[in-house]
């Protein structure tokens, strides 16, 4: 039988007769802690304020961080001084430097996951990301999904749709080895019909852009026009493909041209490089080469490239590339919008694989999960009316409206809502209905909830369906994974600033000597 959902009141009678004796002025206060930025902390809030309504003993006092790293930071010094927050979210990898200082709760043996009033039935969560939270320590459960999400290739339609009335030979590609044949195409079709430094048609010829149109000349232009390129000078400044994460870049070609990345011993404190070792090294060492040599192409490159320090998608609006690679969950930043006089439509597509090994699909598996900290002394009523708050709370999060929350921030559900029965009645059952009615919806909607749809169904058809073979990933988390990561960043940046691949990579391998 699945847990019952309770959404009033506390689990013991003690506990109503505290808040009781207080008078109903002291709540029980649950400090929730966040990487999140503005535009997810748009949809978050509101949803806190209806758990709040719907528990009124309790008082959510969130605060966002501004970035995972942070958060990260923030929860380090917190550990110090017994300060961290009752909840927090976080990446495997920030999960095992918390699970190393014994500050996070396991779930498990804590008694809320197989709580027969408010427990969760662990079969409904889609089990790539359970793996996460069930590996970090053995026999434990150290935190539920929260926020997840993958990497798409986000791609200029309307550019692809011009050229290839131009050329027809014109496609998006779907494998790296496509990149190499189309790249010199949509560089040489602009380049042929001058599109640098001006305003392209529907039918591929162009038109100079005004300084100062007026509104009737706009107007009549926007009709014409069907991209921007002013802002690309000339061939060399028209680099079609970036990828936003460097770290995302190195990790997944190695592993799409059959290399490993890392790999975790038999306890959290243990772990190790592969990628540079043996065969691992020659298959990682031909994946360096293969887009060494796109680049000197200028057919790939990453926002540094475009001087951008994080993400490509200025560079992207502004027409100095057509395809980026960026997380799932971010698809709305590349959205011309407002940006631009005369925006593009945009399709959304699966990041290439190597054609040359089609059995390994990789993509990255990106997001966070959230976790319950052991926040005071677990003999005390006031700790255990803390931790049953919270506990409620990340259930909320995780299993009661976490639909509702990625169709709001196009993060992906972490449960599978099919498994549920048709019931109108159930809360939970309305949470998957609504996202799965957007999902499915035809009709004519906002550029922003196109993108958002068109990549939660990529997720769905795609990479979610098993005749594709897509694999998606994410190495398990040992003590000190999080600072491998932060270094093989640089491997992509050095191989793109002049490095050989073997320079570029035994660089970086030597400051992590002590994960060899």
């Amino acid at each position: 039988m699945k847990p019952r959902k309770i959404l009033f009141g506390l689990t013991s009678f003690m506990g109503l007769a505290l808040l009781a004796g207080c008078g109903g002025s002291n709540k029980i206060r649950v400090e929730f802690w966040t990487g999140f930025g503005a535009g997810v902390n748009g949809t978050l809030n509101p949803l806190i304020e209806r758990f709040e309504a719907a528990n009124p003993e309790v008082d959510i006092v969130y605060e966002s961080k501004g970035g995972y790293p942070n958060l990260l930071q923030a929860i380090k010094q917190s550990i110090s001084n017994n300060a961290y927050p009752h909840i927090a979210n976080g990446y495997p990898d920030h999960f095992a430097e918390y699970a190393n200082s014994n500050v996070l709760l396991n779930l498990d043996s804590a008694g809320f996951i197989k709580n027969p009033e408010t427990g969760v039935d662990l079969t409904e969560f889609w089990p790539d990301y359970m793996k996460e939270n069930q590996e970090l320590v053995d026999n434990s459960i150290m935190g539920l999904p929260f926020n997840k999400s993958t990497e798409i290739m986000v791609v200029n339609q309307t550019f692809f749709d011009v050229a290839k009335k131009l050329d027809d030979t014109i496609f998006v590609p779907a494998t790296w080895q496509d990149l190499a044949v189309v790249g010199p195409k949509l560089k040489a079709v602009a380049a042929d019909n001058g599109w640098f430094g001006k305003l392209v048609k529907h039918d591929g010829t162009t038109v100079a852009k005004p300084e100062n149109p007026t509104t009737a000349e706009l107007e009549t232009l926007k009709a014409e026009v069907a991209f921007d390129m002013f802002n690309v000078g000339k061939a060399d400044d028209f680099i079609p493909f970036s990828w936003d994460s460097t770290s995302n870049f190195f990790i997944t070609i190695i592993r799409q041209w059959g290399s490993l990345y890392t790999e975790r011993g038999a306890t959290l404190h243990s772990g190790t490089l592969k990628f540079h070792e043996g065969e691992n090294r020659v298959k990682t060492l031909a994946a360096l080469q293969f887009f060494k040599d796109l680049y000197a192409q200028r057919l790939v490159g990453t926002p540094q490239n475009f001087g951008e320090s994080l993400y490509s998608s200025v560079p992207f609006k502004q027409g100095r590339l057509v395809m980026t690679i960026s997380s799932s969950a971010g698809v709305k930043e590349n959205l011309p919008g407002s940006s631009t006089d005369f925006p593009f439509d945009v399709s959304i597509a699966p990041i290439p694989y190597n054609a040359e090994n089609p059995t390994a699909k990789y993509v990255i598996s990106q997001g966070t999960n959230l976790a319950l900290f052991r926040r005071g002394k677990a003999t005390d009523e006031k700790t255990r009316l803390e931790r049953d708050a919270a506990w409620r709370f990340l259930r909320y999060l995780t299993y009661e409206v976490n639909h509702e929350f990625g169709k709001g921030t196009s993060y992906f559900p972490v449960t599978d809502g099919s498994k549920l029965a048709v019931n109108e009645e159930d809360a939970r059952y309305r949470d998957y209905k609504l996202y799965s009615d957007f999902l499915n919806a035809t009709d004519n909607t906002s550029p922003m909830e196109t993108a958002i749809r068109d990549t939660a169904r990529l997720q769905a058809n795609v990479y979610q369906d098993a005749e594709q073979a897509w694999l998606k990933f994410v190495d398990p988390a040992f003590l000190g994974s999080a600072r491998v990561r932060d270094e093989i960043q640089y491997v992509i940046t050095k191989l793109f600033g002049g490095a050989t691949p073997e320079g570029a990579l035994d660089e970086v391998v030597a400051k992590l000597g002590d994960f060899q």
